[in-house]
């Protein structure tokens, strides 16, 4: 029964394992006000316990690759325990002795990291045994995916991202991810291990002067985010909002952040959008604010106040004419209110706002509805003694002709309050 429980509930679940779940909650979790330093702790250790389940989730939810189904998560996973097995073979035939990976370093001015021995011979390992014309072949904007295939069956494809993401997993198999950082040259990345450029793409050390500064292992995963969409594969049309987290995570997780503040800004603008079409205009405004976008923002403000006014929700609408700062719309609105309260005879609350936008015209129209209603209360009189039960109407019939400023009314009017 338990075995069947798991069954169904797995049927019917997103995920293929349980890091993948742990890993989605990890993302949807982070905002991009969180603190860095904070962020890349969790983010290593999530990268040090499984950086490839991590990388297809990514890729599966931010980059929305229909290939991802759960069948071909599951056997990309079984694939790279294939991958590990047929380094750890190579690993157990081939020995490469110090002497040749000083040799090696020396050529580029490469110091050898004495102290870290081991750790510069398993690196020199994977660069073999992943090297161009053995396990690896090298393409531009890859997919993780093609990546994790039986390495007896077919080559390992990728480009730079992708083949240094997998030398990171398979040197955390042994050793701390924390050890390992990244170079970010023009439009390309490498490994950084000891002051040593370690090119994944064709196994060779190097000695890159393009661009000194080095990053943390951390930055493997905003780089991934916000790397380029494999042109071979289909892709599911994501969401704005998971373009905009996607954005937000590599802001959060970058130390580079002039670099990706550009792509989060890009990515609350077009949520923003999207969210006018659906006359969403809260959460319209909401990621215009986010953007920063003063000019959008009042745009924003405007049409919320014409629709809501259209619609006959004058509290939300003066809401938003008064955040536009326009004059001239909130006094639109207002007036709209009072014609609408007016056409629908309820002219009490017209007249308030007619007069308070000191409008002569509407006021007048409102006490001649006023006037028209009394003036039906007394169509049955004929007689002086029935115009006498109705003084006070003619009373304020009275006071209405004088505020209506019709002085054939207020004669008429005054001739009959004479006679009773």
């Amino acid at each position: 029964m338990f075995k069947f429980l798991k069954w169904f509930f797995g049927f019917f679940s997103s995920y293929v394992h349980p890091f993948e779940k742990k890993v989605d909650k990890f993302f949807r979790g982070i905002k991009s006000t969180d603190n860095i330093g904070t962020v890349r702790k969790k983010l290593l250790e999530l990268m040090q316990d499984n950086l490839v389940i991590l990388s297809v989730w990514m890729e599966r939810k931010y980059k929305g690759y229909t290939y991802l189904t759960k069948g071909t998560r599951r056997r990309m996973y079984r694939d790279i325990k294939k991958i590990i097995y047929g380094l750890n073979e190579f690993d157990q035939k081939n020995t490469y002795g110090d002497e040749e990976i000083r040799s090696k370093l020396g050529r580029h001015g490469l110091s050898f990291p004495n102290g870290d021995e081991e750790k510069i011979r398993y690196i020199y390992t994977i660069m073999q045994y992943l090297k161009p014309g053995g396990h690896y072949h090298y393409i531009t904007t890859a997919s993780f995916g093609k990546l994790l295939r039986d390495p007896s069956l077919q080559k390992l494809e990728g480009d730079c991202n992708q083949i240094v993401t997998l030398y990171m997993y398979l040197y955390s198999l042994r050793f701390p991810m924390e050890n390992l950082e990244i170079k970010l040259l023009p439009k390309h990345v490498c490994l950084h291990f000891r002051n040593i450029d370690i090119e994944a793409t064709n196994g060779t050390f190097q000695k890159y002067t393009e661009c000194e500064e080095v990053l943390p292992a951390t930055e493997i995963v905003s780089t991934n985010l916000l790397d380029l969409t494999d042109f071979r594969e289909d892709v599911q049309e994501i969401t704005s909002r998971n373009l905009m987290k996607s954005a937000q995570l590599a802001y959060a997780i970058s130390s580079l952040r002039t670099l990706v503040e550009k792509n989060l800004k890009i990515s609350y603008h077009n949520l923003a959008v999207g969210s006018l079409k659906s006359n969403d205009y809260k959460t319209a405004i909401f990621y215009f604010q986010k953007e920063g976008n003063r000019e959008a923002l009042t745009t924003a403000y405007h049409n919320a106040a014409i629709y809501y006014m259209k619609n006959n929700n004058f509290r939300r609408a003066r809401y938003f004419a008064s955040e536009s700062h326009d004059r001239d719309l909130a006094k639109m609105v207002k007036h709209n209110e009072g014609v609408y309260y007016y056409k629908n005879d309820k002219i009490t609350q017209a007249l308030k706002i007619f007069v308070d936008l000191g409008d002569l015209e509407m006021k007048r129209s409102c006490y001649a509805k006023q006037y028209n209603e009394l003036s039906r209360k007394i169509i049955g009189v004929k007689t002086l003694a029935d115009a006498k039960r109705h003084k006070s109407t003619y009373r304020k019939m009275l006071d209405l002709a004088r505020k209506m400023n019709d002085s054939t009314l207020e004669r008429s009017v005054r001739e009959t309050l004479d006679k009773i």
